[in-house]
């Protein structure tokens, strides 16, 4: 397929410069030319370009008597033109035929043709002579000889005739391809509609001869509707039907032989011309190549000349490259004339001024992802240390008027300056935290003030107003909290700043995990919490404005909660031991109509001493992932087990006895219930205890009376086999126990 007939479809349109160069850019208007053919006679043109084939001699024009038009009485004399005469191509026609030859001869034919169809003269001069359409074939690369039967002209058409270039079936506008297998521009549908593979010949024309198949021309591009018969034969049908209609003339008595000689004329010329098919594909490739390569040439050369202009008017060199390195905008493939360049130059810099402020942008963008994800590391590095919800949100940081302006300034153009100059806001992000934790202080201090089921008798300070943290009222055994979900109290500041809201987590997974999710967490007074708190500190006879929950820690009492009764199980009963934490949570989360007041009896001298023979279990478990070494930042992002924790602070830190909450601690919002309580049988059991346990083995408990440890925040239930299974995957524990890692809600009740 031959696509040679322009080089308009090299490129794609582009939207950048719509209309940019719609002018033309010819210097003059040469259709107003004289018509003549050579230089002693010439043909008559008198009407609408019908040629008499008449000549006539050369001779001298008859003068016009000149008239002096400043004789005229009022008149003055005229100037006379001081300017050139307009330069035409008209007498072009008046030079010899062997030069105009010469002239033609270095022309390429798509110029032949265009001089072709100028006048009546060039027309009968160029019909005459096709040693100039040769010339001009291999000027143009070697193009092929013409189809056998066709002229030069008509070939030159048939390859490079923008007007012809419609399709020889429908008519259809448009620089189609060529065939030239078939000698035809034929557009896709009439492709799909009159094309006929061989092996469809058959039902397609029953009624003719299969010879015609090997009389007529043929190709083997058969359009998108036949890529499945890539490898197949076809032929146009109107060749076809045409050479049924020849064949049918010699179907009468006598002209046997004259059938037999037109088919072997007919087969020669096939032959002829399916060779000289492949020779003009060949060459119609080899000239799309040098075709292309010249107009990447030109436009590489207007490029260079178009960069040179704009520089030499102050634009900047790199700007002026980015921009032509970028499109070529549909102006780089015509010739630069200087009317040109002044009618562009104003859409091109207003293009260049649009591109120049998109780069800006797109570079303090750059700039300013960098520096944002650089202070976002840093951020997420220093505030780590710190509690939990005392963690400022960290686009709140960004928010800062400084850190702010100095993200938005214009880039320094060095990619290692922009994210060395961060470091300088190291200190700063140390005092937003601090600043944030002395706010969060301040309003929980203020929440504890106005609140009286806190404290009593505080109407002064109430009047006063509070300007600083009260860090001894944050302490109290009465100040207990609870947070936005308000799953559990949070006793004290102590636990409250290390609360992590599980149930903002996934809103912010963007990578900095609890630095995102906890900046949102609302906190208020626990009213159950803090009357638990009450009624404990009157039961043991301290008081509740003065009591501080480490006080609470320390005193020697365990109780029983009188609204739970005591539960049956081995033929005995038991009871719930609970320390003040453990009571303050057991009031919060039993809120049946049997727990609308807190009431709580100690335990007896002589219970209290069997409770503290017994051996603690340790809490949090020594196999969890929860341990911290308080000496480095080694396990500060990814906690331990106990004993890995334990030998890293002997190896690293040459401590000979690590001692918890000195050396090491478990992670607080983590771990941010207190054990559960411990069962006290106040009648002793009468059956052995493995018995049933076997019977309870073997039968699997279907009741959903289980909550994990682990996923505080959360009043999700499970069966014994359900809790276990989810401890082993989510918290990956492989052999989670009763108390440590789950406990039954049920038991708890009681």
């Amino acid at each position: 397929m031959c696509s040679c007939c322009g080089d308009d479809g090299l490129y794609g349109s582009d939207s950048d410069f719509t209309n940019l160069d719609t002018d033309t850019d010819s210097l003059e208007d040469s259709s107003q030319c004289s018509e003549y053919s050579s230089l002693s006679e010439a043909p008559r043109e008198d009407g609408a370009g019908d040629y008499s084939g008449e000549t006539y001699n050369k001779h001298s024009a008859t003068k016009r008597a000149r008239t002096d038009k400043g004789t005229n009485a009022g008149t003055a004399p005229a100037k006379k033109g001081s300017g050139r005469r307009k330069k035409t191509l008209c007498l072009i026609v008046t030079m010899p035929i062997d030069i105009l030859l010469e002239i033609f001869s270095l022309l390429e034919p798509v110029d032949l043709l265009y001089l072709f169809r100028t006048n009546k003269a060039f027309h009968k001069v160029l019909s005459a002579n096709n040693a100039v359409w040769k010339a001009a074939r291999a000027n143009r690369g070697g193009v092929p000889d013409c189809i056998p039967g066709m002229s030069e002209a008509e070939w030159a058409n048939l390859l490079f005739g923008h007007d012809d270039s419609h399709c020889q079936e429908c008519g259809k506008k448009g620089i189609w391809p060529m065939d030239f297998g078939i000698r035809r521009r034929v557009c896709p549908l009439c492709i799909k509609e009159n094309l006929v593979c061989v092996e469809n010949f058959p039902n397609e024309f029953p009624e003719y001869d299969p010879i015609i198949m090997d009389l007529v021309p043929s190709t083997d591009n058969g359009g998108d509707d036949h890529e499945h018969l890539s490898s197949c034969t076809f032929f146009l049908t109107r060749d076809v039907v045409d050479m049924a209609k020849e064949l049918k003339a010699y179907l009468k008595p006598g002209a046997e032989q004259a059938l037999e000689d037109f088919k072997q004329s007919r087969k020669k010329y096939v032959s002829l011309d399916v060779k000289h098919a492949a020779v003009c594909s060949t060459w119609s490739d080899n000239d799309d190549s040098r075709r292309r390569a010249r107009a990447l040439d030109f436009r590489d050369q207007n490029t260079l000349l178009f960069q040179a202009r704009l520089v030499d008017l102050g634009h900047d060199a790199q700007d002026v490259k980015r921009m032509f390195d970028r499109h070529h905008y549909g102006i780089l493939d015509k010739g630069l004339t200087d009317a040109r360049w002044k009618r562009l130059i104003p859409k091109i810099e207003r293009k260049l001024a649009e591109l120049q402020e998109e780069w800006r942008l797109q570079k303090q963008s750059a700039a300013s992802n960098r520096r944002s994800s650089r202070l976002l590391d840093m951020y997420k590095k220093y505030a780590q240390p710190f509690p939990q919800a005392t963690i400022p949100p960290p686009y709140d940081f960004l928010k800062l008027r400084d850190v702010t302006e100095f993200i938005k300034s214009p880039p320094t153009g060095d990619k290692e300056s922009d994210i060395q100059l961060c470091s300088a806001f190291e200190e700063r992000i140390l005092e937003f935290c601090a600043e944030y934790t002395h706010k969060l202080k301040l309003e929980v201090t203020r929440l504890l003030t106005l609140s009286t089921d806190v404290v009593q008798g505080t109407t002064a300070l109430q009047c006063q107003g509070i300007d600083a943290p009260d860090d001894m009222l944050m302490q109290l055994a009465t100040s207990v909290f609870q947070c936005t979900s308000g799953s559990f109290p949070l006793i004290t500041w102590d636990k409250l700043q290390y609360h992590r809201c599980s149930v903002r987590s996934e809103s912010w997974d963007t990578g900095y995990g609890i630095l995102m999710s906890t900046s949102f967490c609302t906190f208020s007074i626990s009213e159950r919490g803090v009357a638990a708190a009450r009624s404990l500190l009157s039961l043991v006879g301290l008081d509740a404005q003065t009591t501080t929950a480490s006080t609470m820690d320390n005193i020697q009492c365990r109780f029983f909660c009188s609204n739970c009764p005591p539960r049956l199980e081995n033929g005995g009963s038991y009871r719930f031991v609970m320390n003040w934490r453990q009571g303050v949570f057991h009031y919060f989360e039993k809120r049946d109509q049997s727990h609308t007041e807190p009431r709580w009896e100690s335990l007896s001298a002589a219970q209290l001493q069997v409770v503290q023979s017994w051996r603690a279990p340790e809490y949090p478990g020594g196999t969890r992932q929860v341990w911290r070494c308080n000496k480095c930042e080694a396990y500060y992002s990814n906690p331990t087990t106990r004993v890995t924790v334990i030998a890293h602070c002997k190896n690293s830190h040459g401590v000979t006895t690590p001692a918890e909450g000195i050396d090491f601690s478990y992670d607080q919002s983590v771990i941010e219930r207190p054990p559960p309580p411990t069962k006290y049988f106040v009648t002793p059991q009468t059956e052995k205890p493995s018995t049933v346990h076997k019977t309870q083995k073997s039968k699997r408990s279907t009741k959903s009376t289980y909550r994990c440890q682990h996923c505080n925040g959360l009043n999700r239930t499970f069966i014994l086999e359900g809790v276990k299974a989810h401890i082993k995957t989510k918290h990956n524990i492989n052999s989670p126990s009763e108390g440590t890692d789950f406990c039954n809600n049920d038991s708890i009740a009681l």
